[in-house]
């Protein structure tokens, strides 16, 4: 290795760990574009990447991340467990939406059922009233 690449690699550590601190601060948002320079100079930056999991705001976002983690090393147990816990998260989300959706399904079905009935009601009612009057 050369002098210039292994000052070029001492600088690429040197950012991400400008990030890492970032991240680790809860300044995210500071520590996005140091992670996306880097990864922008060599797609293949598995730390680059794994930290950038952890810097994005959205779940589907950090399952790209990881996604990518695993294509550089398939054997990242961090990836893998943390890809895991996130889509363990988002079926659990998954599941509680569909659970919502039929009690609102539900919930539009009865009351289409009522107003059905006191439709009918009036109905009746008004016919009664009329056949009673005449």
């Amino acid at each position: 290795m050369d002098e210039h690449s292994h000052s070029d690699s001492e600088h690429k550590i040197d950012r991400l760990l400008d990030a890492i601190d970032l991240v680790k601060a809860d300044k995210r948002a500071e520590a996005l574009p140091i992670l996306r320079g880097l990864i922008r100079e060599d797609g293949n930056f598995e730390d680059a990447w794994l930290w950038m999991s952890l810097a994005v705001d959205e779940m589907d976002q950090s399952i790209i991340c990881l996604d990518n983690v695993l294509r550089i090393n398939p054997d990242n147990v961090q990836a893998s467990t943390a890809l895991y816990h996130l889509q363990q998260a988002e079926y659990a989300a998954y599941q509680k939406r569909s659970q919502i959706r039929r009690y609102r399904d539900f919930a539009a079905v009865a009351l289409w059922l009522l107003i059905g009935g006191l439709l009918f009601a009036t109905i009746l009612t008004m016919a009664s009233v009329a056949m009673t009057s005449a």
